[in-house]
């Protein structure tokens, strides 16, 4: 079949075989050649009706055949059919009624048989030519893109879109205030026009006009509506929202894409958050564990060392190694116990009894406690406290955790011969404790850097001491709902607290 279809002699001989059997199934079926000598002929129906049937068959094929040519495989249309349809129906078309007109008039004459018979070939050919180049149309799909009509709306609908592109292009580059002196001028410029159109018709006028306000005000609502949704949307975004999304439906397109960059910044911010606190949940897990399993073998090696102390060793440099691992041992302790602090509060992974709580004779305690301590490291602590007893609601055993990190740490980290001042004030319904100390070592280092966790203002680390004690004394203070800051002046060094008076 496929061979058949491709035979271009094959597809003329049936041309010729649908002409033959067409222009006899007219002379049977019909007197139309009554005075060539055919005269009156009955002829079985059915004989017309299988030619009419054979006929039509072969239309078929041709019709199927058409565009289809030797070593390719896809429709191929040919010179004629990649005219214009328009002038290909109008060449075609001028010829068809033409060699019509002179079989009329050649009948009329009465002339030999052999011109009509050319005629009659002439007619065929140009209506089966025809359908053939509309069937490869069809199949290769151009009969309607292939017509001027079509070319020139594509044509007229790609400048259309060029001039636009480029008008948007051009205006889209433009400053925000040259945009509008542009919308501006061009109103001015519609306006003008508009008078000197109407201007001896002023209803018409008034109308135009009207219809011309009513526009602007369709396209300021539409902005109006674009810069309200983008103003929510940046202030939920601002106040950590990552869940809102601005709904670009209906925006004008600068809008539009601005909120799709809102939007994506938004997610962005969203994987970043969940990317931190995944990382922040996993260092936590890393920290609690390894503390957890470094505490148990630790834990004996301080019971063994304790052994070996009661057995009363005095043979030197003994003595001296088990005094030094001792205290190391118990440096390595307190540091698995901050570890294990530090994960905790953190984490919000600790028991909170809140109650009222003397602010001012907690601190007076805790400032006792530490006075001895002070005095061997050539400090002094200056101690302000009011005279009445401010109460606050917190949970003495944490607050006292973390007066004792802040004391610990101007301890060890204060120029010795100098002043630690701790404070206690009231300040518009709030409790301010201020702990001011002078460093021993140059402060090289932002507030919010010294608060992380390992971070330490000694950064040669010859002082002892894990880094966790700020970090924890501001995560037990978030818990307790207070508030702590750092200030660093110079070598001053200060830390403050905040709680509600109740």
């Amino acid at each position: 079949m496929k061979k058949i279809l491709e035979n271009e002699i094959i597809r003329g001989v049936l041309i010729a075989l649908l002409g033959v059997d067409t222009f006899i199934t007219l002379c049977l079926g019909s007197y139309l050649f009554t005075d060539y000598g055919i005269g009156h002929i009955n002829v079985h129906p059915f004989v017309t009706g299988v030619l009419i049937v054979a006929g039509l068959a072969l239309f078929a094929f041709i019709m199927r055949s058409a565009g289809h040519y030797s070593g390719k495989e896809e429709v191929t249309p040919n010179y004629f059919d990649r005219v214009p349809l328009e002038i290909y129906l109008a060449v075609d078309g001028s010829i068809f009624m033409g060699l019509i007109g002179l079989l009329v008039w050649f009948i009329r004459l009465i002339v030999g048989f052999e011109i009509i018979f050319f005629l009659l070939c002439g007619i065929y050919l140009s209506a089966i030519f025809l359908c053939m180049s509309i069937a490869v149309r069809c199949k290769s799909h151009t009969l309607l893109t292939n017509t001027l009509l079509y070319m020139t709306f594509s044509g007229i609908r790609n400048m259309y879109r060029k001039i636009k592109n480029s008008v948007v292009f051009y205006f889209s580059n433009l400053t925000f205030i040259r945009q509008m002196l542009m919308v501006v001028a061009a109103l001015g410029a519609f306006d003008l026009l508009l008078y000197l159109w109407f201007r001896f018709e002023p209803g018409v006028y008034i109308i135009v006009k009207l219809t011309e306000l009513g526009f602007i005000a369709l396209i300021g609502a539409r902005y109006a509506v674009g810069y309200q949704r983008i103003r929510q949307g940046t202030e939920k975004i601002a106040e950590g929202d990552t869940n809102y999304n601005i709904e670009t439906a209906g925006l004008p397109k600068s809008m539009a894409e601005q909120a799709v960059n809102l939007n994506n910044i938004n997610v962005a911010v969203a994987n970043a958050v969940t990317k931190q606190m995944r990382s922040e949940k996993l260092k936590t897990e890393l920290i609690t564990n390894v503390s957890h399993d470094i505490k148990t073998p630790l834990t004996s090696i301080i019971n063994y060392i304790d052994l070996i102390k009661k057995e009363n060793v005095t043979q030197q440099p003994l003595a001296d190694y088990v005094e030094v691992v001792s205290r190391q041992s118990d440096r390595l302790k307190k540091l698995v116990v901050d570890l294990v602090e530090a994960s905790k509060a953190s984490t919000g992974n600790i028991t909170v009894n809140l109650a009222t709580t003397g602010l001012k004779l907690l601190l007076d305690q805790a400032v006792g406690e530490y006075t001895e301590k002070a005095e061997n490291a050539g400090l002094e602590l200056a101690i302000n406290l009011p005279e009445e007893e401010m109460h606050i609601l917190t949970d003495g055993r944490l607050l006292w955790r973390v007066f004792d990190n802040l004391l610990n740490n101007a301890c060890k980290y204060s120029q010795p011969g100098t002043r630690v001042y701790i404070n206690l004030e009231k300040q518009a319904e709030k409790a301010i404790i201020t702990f001011k100390n002078i460093s021993k070592t140059q402060l090289n280092i932002s507030p919010d850097q010294l608060m992380e966790r390992f971070v330490r203002g000694d950064s040669s680390r010859n002082t002892e001491g894990s880094g966790l004690g700020l970090n924890i004394a501001q995560s037990l203070t978030e818990i307790l709902n207070g508030n702590m800051s750092l200030q660093i002046d110079g070598d001053l060094f200060k830390v403050i607290l905040a709680f509600d008076v109740i």
